[in-house]
């Protein structure tokens, strides 16, 4: 009877941890289960599914034909440069400069550059001027480069050292391989390390061709007339015939009413995402409008409008009415184009703005007459707010492709991401790619590895036995968490066997990524409140974020463009389905108060400024007149009295929304911010919380908040939130499993006790 008490305390223990040790697995199998849910479903192979796979094929095949068509010819038999070009007369002309040297090392490597053909250029001539440096070795060694245009093959130059070390020459482009919108242009570099009897014992990395950074593509072109169709814009309101857009005005009726200054501010951030250098656009009224400008996009409420805007409004309306739409008409006023945008409607004008800032829905509009429904785009805007949210991409959703890889040694291909504006990656992003290749490689140290901007985040060894379909899973390292990268990069490192030997075609190395290879890369939250992370948090994944701007109840010329200015700041390449609105501050309610705020005026126009002044950096005084020092800096009376400050603070009223304070002591203080604000290098100054901008547009600035910190998610509640229902349902079976382990203890005590009588 002695051995039974510890025996049964054996098997009610036993008992215990083998549930237990069954329960955890099953609840942290349930967070694999729904990262992996996130990339794989498993279905029969649609009509559809086959066709992307063909397509796919399709796309490698294309590639290595591509290959086997430079490295077919002979180096040695490609023709001399082209030195010099006679060029027709155009009256415009757009070089598109490479920026950045391009190098070409070893046996087979490819660059592709984009540039854009637009839609209202008649084009004339286009050409390529390529400068290159050169290696050596390629005095005895025969090489070449091919250039190609949207996959046409359009010369191929023989490369020699003997012809001097820097060579300029030039690449003719045929008018008709352009296409409108992006054209490709390649350069492939070739070198040929083999003779006819066998391979040439040389290191392939001793032959090189550096392409120049000022290297360039220029196109000549005459500018079409845009026939007042609505189709057209942004041109000729912006273009590159104006790239500062300085003969632009956008203008809102003299009411300045809140509606018409959220439209307009929404189309003043997307012309502004198209200057270049400078931004010379004009936000106004009606009536502040300069008779030289030659563009203008007008704004207002149809009662809002002067008589001859709104006789051309009953014109076109013919007895309609604008209770639930918006109009949007061309008109010609002389030399100048003007762009109208009325309705009875708030939401309706809002609505037309977005219509204009979508190229898929404005290209549809072929005349110079549009109406825009209240309600148009309630589906869209609900679907990219679910797909940004979500954060899940597929390959294909950002190529319309596959990715391939062809030729030796090391292989690299970018893929651009679309979180331009304000995105940070979350914790629990995730890359799932799946991927083949050739068979031939040496295996010990062929490799694909995976980079976040220029941060490695993964990396895999390819094997003999996955050849034929590979893949590569991972979550993304925490040190990218809260970070911003404008494109993944993929590299494949295709090693040979033989090093020494350069292969025939046949023998050519290859790798394809597939287009339904995935990733997860949720919006995250920055670790707080800096002008360097602009735009970010006035716009998130290039959406405008739930922003009010809150302006004075008789908001002056000066702080009016200033306005647009600053809102165009935080727009880069905006969405047309953000969230922005525009309230006064002597009428803002406390639902007001809870959004990402912009305050902008002087602390005697804006009610806002002086309820908010105890929580700035640095104070005005209280009759307004200048600024406070404050414990990091002690200002002068001069100084005090002529600064411009932006203040980013953490939103007093609502968790998690942000404040800037764009304050002025009177006009002068806008009309310099907003110089300043015109020059794109200056934007570059803006930095971390706090900035003081002086009459002369000298920059101090400073890191005043305190600091937010990052929280990890634990993993518990990152399953409740992600993924409710297989959370509960392992809630429950974890309940159900502890009741039948309470019953067997119970039972064993029970059996513990009577044999223990």
């Amino acid at each position: 009877m002695g051995m039974k008490k510890p025996v049964s305390k054996l098997i009610a223990w036993a008992l215990a941890l083998v549930l237990v040790a069954g329960l955890f697995p099953a609840a942290l199998a349930g967070e694999a289960e729904r990262e992996e849910a996130a990339f794989e479903t498993v279905e029969e192979p649609t009509q559809a599914a086959r066709s992307e796979d063909a397509g796919e094929k399709t796309a490698l095949l294309d590639a290595r034909q591509t290959m086997e068509l430079v490295t077919d010819t002979d180096p040695e038999d490609a023709d001399a440069p082209l030195t010099r070009l006679d060029i027709p007369e155009a009256a415009h002309f757009t070089d598109f400069s490479y920026e950045e040297n391009v190098l070409f090392s070893g046996i087979y490597k490819t660059h592709r550059y984009y540039f854009q053909v637009d839609e209202y250029w008649d084009c004339q001539y286009a050409y390529a001027q390529i400068e290159v440096e050169l290696s050596q070795l390629i005095q005895d060694v025969p090489a070449s480069l091919t250039f190609m245009i949207n996959n046409t093959p359009v010369a191929t130059y023989k490369m020699d050292y003997r012809s001097g070390r820097a060579q300029v020459f030039f690449v003719e482009i045929p008018l008709e391989y352009l296409e409108e919108g992006y054209n490709a242009f390649d350069i492939t570099g070739y070198v040929r390390l083999y003779d006819d009897d066998g391979c040439i014992d040389d290191f392939s990395g001793a032959n090189w061709i550096c392409v120049r950074e000022s290297s360039f593509i220029q196109v000549g072109y005459e500018a079409m007339n845009p026939n007042r169709r609505i189709s057209a814009y942004p041109y000729p309101f912006i273009s590159s015939l104006d790239e500062s857009g300085s003969s632009t005005e956008i203008l809102v009726s003299d009411a300045c009413a809140p509606e018409e200054l959220a439209a307009a501010l929404m189309l003043r951030a997307d012309l502004a995402s198209e200057t270049k250098l400078e931004d010379r656009i004009i936000l106004a009224r009606l009536s502040d409008s300069e008779a030289e400008k030659q563009q203008r996009v007008i704004l207002a409420l149809r009662s809002n409008l002067n008589d001859r805007y709104r006789a051309a409004v009953e014109e076109a309306l013919n007895g309609g009415d604008l209770s639930d739409r918006a109009m949007i008409r061309f008109l010609e006023e002389g030399d100048a184009n003007v762009l109208l945008l009325t309705s009875d409607s708030g939401d309706a004008l809002m609505e037309a703005a977005r219509m204009l800032m979508d190229e898929s829905r404005v290209s549809q509009e072929k005349s110079d007459l549009a109406f825009v429904q209240a309600d148009a785009s309630a589906l869209i805007r609900a679907q990219i707010g679910s797909t940004m949210e979500t954060g899940r991409l597929t390959l294909d959703s950002l190529l319309d492709s596959g990715l391939s890889f062809v030729g030796p040694f090391h292989q690299v291909g970018d893929i651009y991401l679309p979180f331009s504006g304000g995105y940070v990656l979350a914790e629990s992003g995730m890359v799932d790619l799946k991927f083949r290749y050739s068979e031939n490689l040496d295996f010990s140290r062929s490799m694909i590895t995976v980079y976040w901007g220029n941060v490695p985040v993964g990396s895999k060894r390819l094997t003999r036995e996955n050849a034929g379909g590979d893949s590569l899973s991972f979550t993304m390292p925490d040190d990218v968490v809260g970070t911003y990268a404008g494109k993944i990069t993929i590299a494949f490192d295709l090693e040979l066997p033989d090093l020494f030997c350069t292969p025939r075609m046949s023998e050519m190395p290859w790798a394809y990524i597939t287009s339904d290879s995935s990733f997860y890369l949720p919006v995250g939250v920055g670790a707080s409140y800096t002008l360097s992370q602009r735009p970010y948090p006035f716009e998130v994944s290039s959406r405008f974020n739930d922003l009010n701007v809150v302006i004075p109840e008789h908001i002056t010329a000066a702080e009016l463009d200033a306005l647009g200015r600053m809102v165009a700041l935080y727009g880069e390449d905006p969405s047309p389905y953000g969230d922005l609105m525009v309230s006064y501050a002597g009428s803002l309610t406390q639902e007001d108060k809870n959004h990402n705020l912009m305050v902008l005026g002087n602390f005697g126009d804006n009610a806002l400024l002086q309820e908010l002044n105890d929580k700035l950096h640095f104070q005005y005084s209280d009759t307004g007149s200048n600024f406070r020092s404050n414990d990091v800096m002690v200002l002068s009376d001069s100084y005090a009295r002529s600064i411009t400050t932006l203040q980013l603070l953490p939103s007093p009223y609502a968790e998690g929304r942000a404040v800037l304070v764009v304050g002025a002591l009177d006009d002068d203080g806008m009309v310099n911010l907003r110089q300043f604000l015109a020059d794109s290098k200056n934007v570059w100054k803006l930095e971390k919380d706090t900035v003081l901008i002086d009459s002369e547009q000298e920059v101090r600035t400073f890191e005043l908040a305190e600091k937010k910190t990052a929280v990890s998610t634990p993993l518990l509640k990152r399953m409740l939130d992600s993924n409710e229902d297989t959370a509960v349902f392992t809630l429950v079976s974890t309940a159900v499993m502890l009741l039948f382990l309470l019953a067997g203890i119970l039972i064993l005590i029970r059996i513990y006790w009577r044999q223990k009588k």
